[in-house]
């Protein structure tokens, strides 16, 4: 017995359209391919060994982290390198003010320079780079530094005029050298130690920001408000201007002045440090960043070896399926204006 099947026109049209979604989704992924020179799916493409690739993919990771906080880290640099010039400057300007002129006329002629220049001290270490002030230590988040001269009083001018009316009680005008000195020497110098610093004047950390610069290396990335060098020319600025030199004796003025042109230079001398300690920083960041760019490289070098495809391959593949696609199309529309009707006698 003969048996026949089903045919019909539906079945004709559709017959070429089988294959077009697999072909449309193969078309995808090549032209993806061709757009990232990557393979479309690492995973099924390297199997096993995609997991090598992860791996290269999350040092490259580390890599440009480290990169990033690098950058960071040199801008702070920066940022304090010239805060601090600024600040020798002012501090060589000052003492060359005093060197130049007659003992008699210093206290005098430096009153208003130092009272300025106290103020562009403050100002200078509350500079910001990045939303982090530069000289907080590892409290970066606040200003350093409150103004010496506010309304009201700061805490800071309300302990120096304190220890000066205790040191004086009968006031300046008769004030000996020996007096002056033992007042420096003593509760003047007790305002400037770190502890009454950081309790009258500061609210920087005395630790500095450290930054891990590269795979092996992490270094101090900032300085401190807090330093030595910056307390000795804020009570040279003090000395100058806060004391109100021109009521004392003529000897009483000749050992602030002194003592003013003692503080300066050795701050100035401080401030070189600082900027030499930090200069060294700087040029280990660049050594780091060069050393980085290398290991990027090579990384970037095994992950192109193992994820990269061949541009003139994935080009033909695209060539291929499109003509494939086209053809399909082409033939369901021949397809479609035939019919089985026109068979049947």
């Amino acid at each position: 017995m003969m048996t026949t099947g089903f045919i019909s026109s539906l079945n004709l049209w559709n017959a070429p359209r089988t294959g077009a979604s697999r072909l449309q989704a193969e078309l995808a992924e090549a032209t993806r391919e061709i757009a990232t020179g990557r393979h479309a799916d690492v995973g099924a493409t390297l199997g096993s060994g995609v997991s090598q690739a992860f791996s290269l993919r999350r040092q490259g990771a580390v890599l440009a982290a480290l990169t990033q906080g690098n950058a960071a880290a040199a801008l702070r640099l920066e940022t304090s390198q010239a805060a601090l010039k600024d600040i020798q400057a002012g501090a060589d300007a000052t003492l060359k003010e005093l060197v130049g002129l007659p003992a008699d006329q210093r206290a005098a002629a430096v009153a208003a320079s130092a009272k300025e220049r106290l103020a562009a001290l403050t100002s200078a270490l509350n500079t910001g780079a990045g939303g982090q002030y530069v000289f907080g230590g590892t409290d970066a988040g606040a200003a350093p530094l409150s103004p010496y001269e506010s309304s009201p009083t700061s805490t800071a001018q309300t302990a120096v005029q304190a220890a000066l009316a205790t040191a004086f009680p009968t006031g300046p005008g008769n004030a000996t050298a020996a007096q002056m000195t033992a007042f420096l020497d003593g509760p003047l110098a007790a305002q400037f130690t770190e502890a009454s610093w950081t309790t009258n004047w500061s609210g920087a950390s005395s630790r500095p920001l450290t930054t891990r610069i590269s795979l092996t290396e992490t270094v101090a990335t900032s300085a401190s408000a807090n330093a030595p060098p910056l307390r000795d020319l804020a009570m040279a600025y003090v000395i100058g201007s806060g004391l109100d030199l021109s009521a004392f004796p003529a000897e009483a003025q000749s050992v602030a002045t002194g003592r003013m042109m003692d503080l300066l230079g050795s701050a100035s001398r401080g401030l070189v440090t600082l900027q030499s300690d930090l200069g060294r920083t700087q040029a280990r960041i660049t050594e780091a960043n060069t050393r980085i760019t290398t290991q990027t490289a090579l990384l970037n070098g095994r992950i192109n070896t193992l994820e990269a495809v061949d541009p003139a391959e994935a080009k033909s593949r695209v060539d291929a399926l499109s003509t494939q696609i086209q053809m399909s199309y082409g033939l369901t529309a021949q397809l479609r204006s035939l019919s089985l009707i026109n068979y049947v006698s």
